[in-house]
């Protein structure tokens, strides 16, 4: 505002300002009271800054922006931040503090209340020299700094400096409204209790005893409950005896009970969501081998603080009656410099086995076919041949860790890359006891929450490694280790564990490739490239168990308690360089040549582990030799010649490589140890199908003294024929577009196919042929059927011809259909024939004398059911209509079936399921056998997928919709001289 504009608004309302009174709620005092004459600056100055306001508000945006320029204030933000500036800049300051501090005797603090609102007013004090208490009601309106009170009565206590306030309690501070029966405040802390009330952080609610103000950015809730169900009665909610809410949407509780319809269905001793959500999974349930059991998985994840916090956690806690307990914890981060997972688990496991009891198959009323008890025998009492029969306990732990670390300087050219891999099991069937669970997960088709089945399975092989990379320009160093472990069964049981097999301490690689000159014609760059690698090796055997220094009476050294050790068998070194040049070459737009040629030299080696002086055996001899064999010097040429288009392509690549002075001469490749023409005919004419031919052709020159000299026809390898590809019945044969976004919908459909053709060239034959087909689509409604998530079939043949008995079919569907808005189910089965011949009707006596009398060395049967059947036939009798002894003998088995009920509620997820597994488990009458059957398992669960307390942020992230036009983009910036309208 000019300053003329100004000095008359001034002059304008002056008089008014002389002649106001002002409001004293004290005691009457003589005129010339010194609090008398501070109530008159006051209503002066608040006056003027009214009227101030005012006049600013009618200014237009392009005046507001001149007078905001001349005072040297920033024109940025909206027009009310623009006008709000500028009444900041030319206002003057109010003091605000209420009238009760003047009426004390002695100077005390502003105290940060405003009165808005009330019928009447009362000031209770003892004497003029002491401050006193103020008692406001009806309708009482007040401001305590960033919040707003209203109740029907509020007391003010100016020596205390606290606010008390009783009756139809409404609490206002940013995104929390608090409700209640009784307030108290204070000013000096900006702490507050509210009882017996009920309020919101919007839009989650929460109903307690009584919710404290810690602190700008706190409030605790304490015997209390909260919500995200905007419903009259909420359908859940979970029950507390504390919660802390921060500002930024940060919960924090403790003694968590979940509650459906005012019944608690699981408690949790702590719980924590931030403005990210998490997902929440409880499910319950019994099986055949495991009993009773309940699986809770709680995961979420978090705005890292530090560069190396993690973002992602997720933790489960599981309960079977016959298995025991496990719990796990996962730590995760994605970065462009750090990645890691890290995964920890313990389960107290419960030996089980097969019993012979039939009476346990009736129990808990007979859910399936097998009876499994935990009542092992655990050997002899000490001392005694009375068998100890009992819960057999045994602590089982598990670590695994993935980590990598990336480092990109673009100035000096330089990038670093370090990976770390490390997991270790107690026992291999941890992943097999306790990973199989039906969790839910993101599916990146669909852009939908989706079922993510994690199959358990037996940790044979582990595997440590370290791998570091440095690259500089075009210079790379590699320095690799690795330690390859197998578990190992041994005698007793509780000494198995895992030992290595194979260690590489440690593999060094060191790669140079650089641009020396470019062609003339050409202009294509050629590369001189340097190569150098060496690894070390060392081989390990079954693991030797410790001998006793002493023998016993007969002379054996052997002790059935000793520990077992690692055995090492040899060390074997390899060390290879090379170096040589390579290029490319276009013959105009239809042929291309790619030449190169390297010389180089390999050597490998191998010896003892020092103190083995025995004999050495046959074995080690022959691979001395064979090692010799391949450590000479040699030149390598790799070269690929390509002619024709995209449409139809001949691709042409040969190899040779011949050895030079070897450390023993091969009496049968001599210098050929590599000489061969692979042959490929392409053609991608349509960009969502590939068509391919292969074949390789085998160049060598063997020595006369190899007898007989293989053929011409015998030189070819397998041809391979390739036809494979993907219809998409929206898009047709158009360009594929790779992602939904490209695609600008929500929905698919299309058909997925292919096929590999495998032709025995040198036996003029047809080897075998491998045909999948699968059919997939999503994201539709039809009036029937509210939503398809996604819904896939399909099927895989592998047919070997001329041995038709070994064919195998597999035969797979999955599901997840919303039926109403509430209302849906999933499904999933996978299955395959075993005894393909029942369908084609080969079971005549020509394949039993075969496949069963003869020794058939391609033969994997002992048994055969001959008897034919049908798919339909087949169907029916695994349902188990027509017995049990039907059911056993069907020619397709189902590996995995699983069917479920779904019920969704806000952000909550019910689901009754029946599933059915294939399971193998120790039987018999000592346990040493294996029991194959169909594990079946009946489960509730209930999924808060999306449990963000109604949070803006995650609420908004997990209801994504994909539109089908385009937006554009908001304009952004100031543009001088253009007006937001």
């Amino acid at each position: 505002m000019r300053p003329w504009i100004r000095n008359c608004l001034f002059l304008l309302f002056l008089p008014n300002l002389l002649w106001g009174q002002p409001v004293d709620l004290g005691p009457r005092s003589s005129g010339n009271d010194p609090n008398s004459e501070d109530d008159t600056g006051r209503s002066v100055v608040k006056t003027r800054n009214r009227l101030l306001s005012k006049s600013i508000e009618v200014l237009s945006e392009r005046e507001v922006d001149e007078q905001l320029e001349n005072l040297g204030l920033s024109r940025e933000g909206s027009i009310y931040t623009r006008r709000k500036r500028l009444k900041a800049a030319l206002g003057e300051k109010e003091d605000n503090k209420p009238d009760l501090a003047a009426l004390a005797g002695t100077s005390k603090k502003d105290l940060p209340m405003v009165i808005e609102n009330a019928a009447e007013g009362e000031l209770m004090r003892v004497d003029q020299t002491k401050g006193g208490v103020l008692v406001l009601r009806g309708r009482v309106r007040i401001k305590l700094r960033s919040g707003t009170l209203e109740a029907e009565t509020i007391s003010v206590d100016s020596d205390r400096q606290e606010v008390y306030a009783e009756g139809g309690i409404k609490f206002e501070d940013g995104r929390a409204k608090i409700t209640g029966d009784k307030f108290i405040y204070d000013y000096r802390l900006d702490k507050g209790v509210v009882y017996n009330t009920k309020g919101t952080v919007a839009p989650a609610y929460f109903f307690g005893e009584k919710v404290k103000k810690l602190d700008d950015k706190r409030y605790m809730l304490e015997m209390g409950y909260f919500t995200a169900c905007n419903a009259e009665k909420p359908h859940y909610s979970f029950q507390v005896d504390k919660v802390v809410l921060y500002q930024d949407r940060t919960v924090v509780g403790t003694n968590v009970r979940f509650q459906v319809g005012g019944t608690t269905v699981f408690w949790l001793p702590f719980f924590y969501n931030n403005n990210l959500g998490n997902g929440w999974t409880t499910q319950a349930g019994k099986n055949n081998t495991q009993g009773l059991f309940i699986q809770n998985s709680l995961q979420w994840s978090t705005i890292p603080t530090w560069s190396w916090t993690p973002m992602g956690y997720k933790f489960r806690a599981d309960f079977y009656e016959k298995t025991g307990q496990a719990f796990q914890m996962e730590m995760w981060r994605q970065s462009a410099n750090l990645n890691y997972l890290i995964d920890i688990g313990y389960a107290n496991h419960k030996a089980y086995q097969i019993t012979t009891g039939f009476e346990d198959r009736f129990a808990n009323y007979g859910l399936g076919t097998s009876a499994v008890t935990n009542q092992v025998d655990k050997g002899n009492y000490w001392g005694t041949n009375i068998p100890n029969i009992g819960e057999d306990r045994d602590p089982w732990w598990k670590g695994r860790i993935f980590l990598n670390s990336k480092m990109n300087n673009t100035e000096k050219d330089v990038t670093r890359n370090l990976s770390i891999q490390y997991e270790n099991f107690t026992n291999r069937l941890f992943e097999y006891e306790y990973g199989n669970r039906y969790q839910p997960s993101n599916s990146l088709q669909s852009l939908y929450t989706f079922r993510d089945v994690r199959y358990g399975y037996v940790r044979n092989n582990l595997e440590w490694k370290l791998d570091y990379t440095e690259n500089r320009g075009d210079l790379s160093v590699n320095i690799n280790m690795k330690r390859n472990m197998l578990f190992y069964n041994l005698s007793p049981l509780t000494k198995s564990g895992y030992f290595p097999t194979v260690d590489v301490l440690p593999s060094v690689t060191i790669k140079n490739s650089s641009e020396i000159a470019r062609l003339p014609h050409f202009e294509t760059p050629v590369y001189w490239d340097v190569y150098l690698t060496n690894t070390l090796l060392r081989f390990y055997g079954v693991p030797t168990q410790d001998k006793l220094k002493i023998p016993t009476s007969d002379g054996s050294y052997d002790n059935p308690n000793g520990d077992y050790k690692d055995n090492l068998l040899r060390t074997q070194a390899f060390l290879q360089g090379e170096m040589g040049f390579r290029t490319s070459m276009n013959f105009g737009s239809y042929v291309s040549l790619a030449p190169s040629i390297y010389y180089g030299a390999k050597k490998q080696s191998a010896q003892l582990p020092a103190g083995n002086t025995d004999t050495v055996s046959t074995n080690f001899t022959s691979l001395e030799r064979s090692l010799a064999r391949d450590s000479y010097q040699y030149f390598r040429t790799n070269t690929n010649l390509r002619i024709g288009a995209p449409i139809l392509f001949l691709n042409t690549t040969y190899r040779k490589l011949e050895a030079e002075k070897p450390e023993l001469q091969d009496p049968i490749l001599m210098k050929n140890r590599q000489h061969e023409l692979e042959l490929s005919l392409e053609s991608y004419a349509l960009e969502n199908f590939e068509i391919s031919l292969k074949t390789i052709r085998d160049l060598r020159t063997f020595s006369d003294e190899y007898q007989p000299q293989p053929t011409s026809q015998e030189r070819w390898y397998y041809t391979v024929f390739r036809f494979a590809g993907h219809i998409d019945f929206l898009e047709g044969f158009s360009k594929r577009k790779r992602t939904l976004l490209e695609k600008k919908r929500s929905f698919y459909t299309g058909l997925f196919f292919n096929n590999d053709f495998v032709y025995h060239t040198p036996l003029h034959r047809p080897l075998s042929n491998n045909f999948t087909l699968s059919y997939k689509m999503g994201g539709f409604r039809l009036p029937f059927l509210r939503y398809i998530r996604e819904l896939e079939v399909g099927g895989t043949w592998y047919h070997i011809y001329y041995a038709s008995m070994m064919d195998n079919y597999r035969i797979y569907a999955k599901a997840s259909i919303d039926i109403t808005r509430e209302f849906g189910i999933e499904a999933e089965i996978d299955s395959r024939v075993t005894e393909p011949w029942r369908y084609t009707n080969q079971t005549d006596n020509y394949y039993y004398q075969r496949y069963i009398l003869n020794t058939d060395p391609t033969s994997p049967f002992t048994s055969m059911n001959m008897n034919p059947t049908n798919l339909g036939q087949d169907i029916l009798n695994g349902s188990g209509i027509n017995g049990t002894q039907a059911r056993q003998t069907t020619a397709m088995n189902v590996n995995r079936a699983m069917a479920v009920l779904k019920y969704n509620l806000h952000t909550m997820n019910f689901r009754l399921g029946l599933s059915s597994d294939l399971r193998s488990v120790p039987g018999g009458t000592t346990g040493a056998s294996q029991v194959t059957f169909y594990d079946q398992s009946i489960f509730f669960s209930i999924s808060l997928t999306d449990f963000s307390l109604g949070q803006e942020d995650s609420a908004q992230l997990s209801r994504i919709r994909l539109f089908r036009f385009r937006k554009r983009p908001f304009r952004a910036g100031y543009t001088e001289g253009v007006e937001s309208e």
